[in-house]
């Protein structure tokens, strides 16, 4: 029998499923409480039992949401890889996340302006640890003299440049593509650059 506490996780769970599928395809300001509580299957006197507003729901999904995106980027397994290794796994994670988690992606990347002080800060620390992340990642492909002397952190906004572009094509718009294959392509611009070869 479950007790109190994994019932109240349990239901919060149901109606945080309810509002990703509404406030992904309606946004946050013409979603309607009423809307969640259908898609949810309950009354809307129920998800105020759980959330006092709109914007506390929006922002406990949107703070899941988060976090079960950054998990995927999560790359303490990566320690003996090459840097173009870890940047290829750390882009195959993301434009997985993105094909496979398209209301997700909606709110993770699209609603985040919806946002108080506080969740604001929360997020903002987020970004910056996997900007820090990515720098020592390429501050050490540096020092081990697998890519060139280039600024870490332009090459690392090189990068977030990617994933921040790609999030549309892969949620928004109908882009069946790989996500091995995309993060091996860009991984190759990215490592190789795009010139032509000399011929010899």
């Amino acid at each position: 029998m479950q007790d109190s506490s994994s019932r109240v996780k349990k239901k919060k769970e149901e109606i945080i499923r309810a509002a990703i599928q509404v406030f992904s395809s309606k946004g946050y300001h013409n979603t309607r409480m009423e809307e969640i509580a259908a898609a949810a299957g309950i009354g809307k006197g129920t998800i105020y039992e759980y959330f006092d507003s709109k914007l506390q729901l929006f922002q406990e999904m949107l703070k899941n949401s988060l976090q079960i995106y950054y998990k995927n980027l999560d790359g303490r397994e990566m320690k003996n890889l090459s840097v173009a290794e870890k940047i290829y796994m750390l882009m195959e994670a993301h434009f997985r996340f993105c094909r496979e988690n398209k209301e997700l992606t909606r709110i993770v990347f699209w609603e985040t302006g919806t946002i108080d002080e506080e969740l604001k800060e929360w997020v903002y620390a987020m970004r910056d640890e996997k900007e820090k992340r990515m720098q020592e990642i390429i501050t050490e492909g540096i020092s081990r003299g697998e890519i060139r002397n280039l600024d870490p952190r332009l090459v690392t906004l090189v990068v977030i440049g990617i994933l921040g572009a790609t999030w549309i094509p892969l949620a928004l718009e109908k882009w069946e593509i790989d996500p091995a294959f995309l993060a091996k392509q860009f991984t190759d611009i990215l490592v190789n650059g795009i010139k032509k070869e000399k011929l010899v």
